[in-house]
């Protein structure tokens, strides 16, 4: 049975032509990309993923390291790295006000910094085990960009993750799953 490990290195995935096992998209079917959020932060029971996206977005890119996952969403209106996502074991959400989740199992807080003329928010997910920051930074548009960026972005269990893999003879090793060896 081969073995995913984690990966120490730094990957850097460009916007332009990206190929579809470097977005973590959603399951059905885990990406590439996906597994590789997973192992940078094995403590996290909870990964963020990239959805359809509406008109007017797309991909930017993505940086994936041991202990922190970074991907960004472009807007035709919000601007360039409109939307920042980041997974993390920890964060600091001291700040903010905890508010209803959209997202079951997770707790979710907002961090509102400007409205006008640009807006600016920081969403933080907490779960066990880790931590997902949405980092809203619109030069244009409004809210209702902000609600078609959420709509892009959900998260995948780690648990569906380990069950996706085991079918294909893989062990994703981390929160709730020993590793062999």
């Amino acid at each position: 049975m081969r073995r995913l490990a984690a990966i120490g290195a730094v990957v850097a995935l460009a916007a332009c032509g990206t190929p579809e096992q470097a977005i973590p998209s959603c399951p059905p079917g885990a990406t590439d990309a996906l597994l590789l959020m997973a192992q940078s932060v094995p403590s996290a029971t909870q990964i963020p993923c990239v959805t359809e996206l509406p008109v007017g977005w797309s991909y930017g890119g993505q940086v994936i390291e041991r202990g922190r996952s970074e991907l960004w969403l472009y807007s035709d209106r919000a601007g360039e790295r409109a939307v920042t996502v980041t997974l993390t074991r920890r964060c600091d959400a001291s700040e903010a006000i905890e508010v209803p989740t959209d997202e079951p199992e997770l707790t979710r807080y907002e961090e509102p910094l400007s409205l006008a003329p640009s807006l600016r928010v920081n969403r933080y997910y907490l779960f066990p085990g880790g931590c997902v920051t949405y980092r809203f930074r619109f030069e244009g548009g409004s809210y209702t960009e902000v609600l078609q960026a959420t709509e892009a972005l959900s998260f995948v269990s780690r648990a569906e993750g380990v069950r996706q893999l085991a079918e294909n003879g893989l062990i994703l090793c981390g929160a709730g799953v020993d590793c062999p060896g």
